[in-house]
């Protein structure tokens, strides 16, 4: 009788252990500064809320509506390197001036809490960043309106 339980035991025991897999390490995500470097970005609206009021009935909705097509072709790439965050701007196929320079730099920054983007100075509260987009938005814009830079990945 003592080996049938014996035997018993060890089956259970190996059927048991054998169902066991080794677990898989949970994926690592990206940090929100991992993602907004990931990509070069370019503006794909400028939303205003609520919208200007130009006088005579006329209302600006989206900001780059009063962009010239050499503006709007422009993309921004985001860096984080031994703790300094710079990004560029790079002028694309359209030149506004061909006195222009290719690109313009400048600094950034994420607060601790990633609620707050700030550019040369300048803070933007971060709406979203995903794979495809980025959004941020600046609030008291003229007339106490809300301008959110909606970029999408380039």
């Amino acid at each position: 009788m003592n080996t049938y339980a014996t035997m018993i035991v060890v089956g259970i025991s190996m059927l048991a252990l054998g169902g066991c897999e080794d677990e898989q390490p949970a994926p690592v995500l990206p940090t929100t500064t991992e993602k907004i470097c990931a990509h070069a970005w370019e503006l794909a609206s400028m939303p205003i809320e609520p919208a200007l009021d130009l006088g005579g009935g006329i209302k600006l909705t989206d900001y780059m509506q009063m962009m010239q097509d050499c503006e709007k072709d422009d993309y921004y790439k985001f860096a984080s390197a031994n703790g300094q965050k710079t990004y560029v701007i790079k002028e694309n196929l359209l030149k506004c001036s061909p006195a222009d320079p290719d690109s313009t730099t400048g600094v950034w920054d994420l607060s601790a809490d990633e609620k707050t983007v700030t550019m040369d100075g300048e803070k933007f509260k971060l709406i979203l960043v995903d794979d495809n987009n980025m959004h941020i938005r600046v609030d008291s814009f003229m007339q106490n309106s809300s301008m959110t830079f909606k970029f999408r990945k380039r």
